[in-house]
């Protein structure tokens, strides 16, 4: 009969796992705050158990053949393990705390010029637009961390001659409006929406072409990048724990030749969707260029499942079709935007615009689609 072995996370530290061909393992988090449980998702012999709330226990993993079979929390970079099966287990290395630790947190990167806090931390901003003289940028939000539990939209402009003919270059060529992220270090972003902070002096930027994926620098835009902000289009608060609206609402901004799509986010779980739309719509007049406007697609939803039905975030859409999405690291694919057809048909949606009007919309670009980071250490319950 195959054994089942409790692993105790306590104090940062995974337990020493040295367990027999054909064992269970469980792990079960007695620290105060949530942990993962994974493997590189490179390696050969995968497993990921999500995060586990405090208390909470982890599904079995199944160990089948002899090796050492190393995994790490994502959380915490110092967190890192072996399970041995069959075979000696090494020895543990003495601990040692890493350079940039908060006092008392090992492994949570702190601050600039704060004591005992040597790593740098930075904000993430989806950019458009195809003119240097007007970026919108929008941040990409984290709900569990409270420095970065804002939906921020911003509109500003490159400082620098040649970084402004950089970007539209880069804008002009076959990338179009592909999406580009802009770093910046990690200034208060409530400072930022009360306007105190208007100058972002060391930014750098990131494209995503199809030989990168993951994302690699944009040449020429890639460190030392002042970016100044020169307005403050939309900043809220997430709300874990808000009701989800009775379709998906979305923030309209840009100007009149960019016009993109924020998912607002309210609620937890909750994804976050940046599209750009292939005309202006009628709605869209000067008068909202300074600002966002609301809409809502009725034929979408988030539907908030039971866990006893399914532990999953979950869309519903118009064909009453369930799409499932796993919780964040289990799945190897980017789960699809909501708002891309199942059925391969034109992404054309009608929205109730806030004040009163109706209209329908064509999406041109799917430009930036996140689950993962932004419900990261929020635990689906």
């Amino acid at each position: 009969m195959a054994h089942t072995i409790i692993a105790d996370i306590a104090g940062n530290s995974f337990p020493p796992l040295a367990i027999p061909v054909g064992a269970f393992v469980v792990w079960r988090n007695l620290d105060p705050y949530p942990h993962t449980v994974e493997t590189d998702p490179k390696a050969t012999f995968y497993f990921n158990v999500g995060p586990l709330a405090t208390g909470e226990v982890s599904s079995p993993v199944w160990f089948g053949k002899e090796g050492l079979f190393p995994y790490v929390c994502r959380f915490h970079a110092e967190m890192q393990a072996s399970v041995a099966v069959g075979v000696p287990l090494p020895p543990a290395p003495a601990p040692s705390p890493a350079a940039g630790d908060m006092p008392g947190m090992p492994g949570m990167p702190g601050m600039p010029g704060m004591p005992g806090m040597g790593l740098q931390h930075f904000h993430g901003f989806v950019t458009g637009g195809r003119s240097a003289a007007r970026l919108y940028m929008t941040h990409t939000p984290v709900i569990a961390d409270e420095r970065h539990r804002y939906q921020v939209i911003l509109r500003g402009h490159l400082v620098d001659p040649a970084h402004v003919k950089t970007y539209e270059d880069l804008r002009a060529s076959s990338y179009g409006a592909g999406q580009v992220q802009t770093f910046h270090d990690h200034l208060s972003l409530v400072d930022i929406g009360a306007g105190k902070i208007v100058d972002l002096p060391q930014c750098n930027m990131e494209y995503y072409p199809k030989d990168s994926p993951d994302g690699t620098d944009v040449p020429g835009l890639d460190q030392n990048v002042p970016v100044h902000i020169d307005k403050v289009l939309h900043f809220h608060t997430i709300d874990p724990d808000a009701d989800y609206p009775d379709g998906l609402r979305f923030l309209v901004y840009g100007d009149g030749e960019d016009v993109f799509m924020d998912h607002a986010l309210m609620g937890a779980p909750s994804f976050h969707s940046v599209v750009k739309l292939k005309d202006v719509p009628k709605f869209w007049t000067p008068e909202h260029y300074d600002a966002t406007l609301g809409v809502l697609i009725r034929e979408k939803r988030i539907v908030d499942v039971s866990p006893k039905v399914l532990r999953r975030t979950a869309f519903v859409d118009n064909a009453y079709h369930l799409s499932w999405l796993p919780p964040s690291g289990a799945y190897r694919q980017p789960p699809p935007d909501p708002l891309i057809r199942r059925d391969g048909t034109l992404p054309k949606y009608d929205v109730d615009v806030d004040g009163g009007a109706s209209e329908s919309v064509e999406i041109d670009k799917f430009v930036h689609f996140d689950v993962a980071l932004l419900n990261n250490r929020v635990v689906i319950l």
